[in-house]
């Protein structure tokens, strides 16, 4: 078995019977429409090298939808790049808020498929302990409590803003551009998201373009899970440039 069809497997085991509103991982990459999407998961790449040497930072935490980041780790992993996973350190709140965090969230986040909640999976760094020096590209997937979250975090932002102000790759989906334009990063600047979050990208000075994947210098926006193939391919063809 592949190193490809392994992965495609663990992913697809972490689908159950539900009756909570959901992303089937299964359904999207079935479908006819995605075929590109699904061949991420099933061929292997024409050139398992093409990313050597570079450093991605991914920033995610708790809720980020599943199959978008995923995907983005897969592809590029597979592809040769080193990919770290990054998220705030384990929360903590006033008992009098009543929120609850279980240990494994110290060193797991805690992924879903739009609303039903998926599984855990490991990270490889916490965010004050990253260096936006150390990576080529920053990539922020969606889903929408995991933008939430990261839009409030300073040093998320700082080094998204970093990053940009390096020329790097700065790239969201879904409701992952939230961050960016948190971050003041796409004012005066062509940008795509979840369809909802339209009137908040304008806000922040944006240009709202319905499209799979928008590319305005090196700041890289796309809006639904369905736009993950062009969403790594744009990332990727500014990466070899």
């Amino acid at each position: 078995m592949t190193t490809t069809s392994t992965a495609l497997r663990a992913l697809l085991t972490t689908e159950t019977s539900s009756a909570l509103p959901r992303v089937s991982t299964a359904q999207l990459l079935s479908a006819p429409e995605n075929a590109d999407l699904q061949a991420i998961w099933t061929v292997p790449p024409a050139d398992p090298a093409v990313f050597a040497g570079k450093r991605i930072a991914v920033f995610a935490t708790d809720g980020v939808e599943e199959i978008e980041l995923t995907t983005v780790l897969h592809y590029f992993k597979v592809r040769g790049a080193m990919v770290d996973l990054i998220a705030p350190r384990k929360p903590s709140f006033p008992a009098f808020i009543g929120l609850q965090i279980p240990d494994v969230r110290e060193t797991h986040i805690l992924t879903i498929h739009y609303i039903e909640t998926a599984g855990w999976i490991a990270f490889d760094k916490t965010a004050d302990s990253a260096k936006a020096e150390d990576y080529d590209a920053f990539i922020v997937p969606g889903g929408a409590w995991n933008p939430d979250a990261l839009r409030s975090d300073r040093q998320i932002r700082a080094m998204l803003q970093q990053g940009v102000e390096a020329g790097k790759v700065v790239a969201a989906i879904c409701h992952g551009p939230w961050v960016l334009s948190d971050a003041g990063l796409l004012k005066g600047r062509k940008a795509t998201a979840w369809w909802s979050t339209q009137p908040d990208l304008e806000g922040a000075g944006a240009t709202f373009v319905d499209a799979p994947v928008v590319v305005d210098g090196t700041v890289v926006t796309s809006r639904a899970p369905h736009d993950l193939a062009p969403f790594v391919q744009a990332i990727g063809k500014l990466l070899n440039v």
